[in-house]
């Protein structure tokens, strides 16, 4: 039994000798001042690129609306009859049915000039509290007709001008961490300094 147990504790020592060489390389590997520039600027490349997209959008959400690149969703309304044709099929989905009464102000201004125009459709200027519910379309009650209502056409307005600071401080810290190890390394070249340890 001894026997056995000096036996599995000289193989444990001969693996530990055998791989020690290359337990040291990875150690001096890590601690690689050369390693740790590339990681330094590994990690400076992600936050930049992680950076650039809502730096742009945030960019883009300042000025849309002074540029007229965005507008209210248009809302489009069919008469009674023409509900009552979409809806007597069985095949049709299941539509979201609102009251009137349930509608924001700005959409039922919408809703009613809508229903009065010649074409059936008028932008949405203001609050549209049932965006999710007329995107599928939906039943609106008035006046005891049913009418469908659904947003037609829209070019909504990006709401993510709040990122733009932040996205700003990330290509600058980004941007700094790409560039410093190669100052440094310039630095430590013009000082006679070797790179790596």
């Amino acid at each position: 039994m001894s026997g056995d147990d000096e036996l599995e504790g000289s193989d444990e020592q001969d693996f530990r000798e055998h791989f020690a060489p290359v337990a040291r390389s990875v150690r001096r590997t890590v601690t690689s001042r050369t390693i740790q520039v590339y990681a330094i600027s590994f990690v400076g490349v992600v936050i930049l690129s992680a950076s650039i997209g809502p730096a742009v959008v945030g960019a883009y959400a300042t000025v849309q609306e002074d540029y007229g690149l965005c507008s209210d969703p248009y809302l489009e309304v069919s008469s009674a009859e023409e509900t009552a044709e979409l809806t007597a099929d069985n095949d049709v989905p299941e539509f979201a049915r609102l009251d009137y009464d349930e509608l924001s102000s700005a959409e039922q201004r919408a809703f009613r000039a809508a229903l009065a125009s010649a074409n059936g459709v008028k932008p949405i200027e203001g609050d549209v509290e049932h965006r999710s519910a007329f995107r599928d379309g939906a039943i609106v009650t008035h006046q005891g007709e049913e009418h469908y209502a659904v947003i037609g056409s829209r070019n909504d307005c990006v709401t993510d001008s709040f990122s733009l600071p932040l996205s700003i401080v990330g290509l600058v810290v980004g941007s700094g961490m790409v560039i410093a190890p190669g100052l440094w390394r310039l630095r430590g070249n013009g000082n006679g300094e070797a790179v790596d340890e």
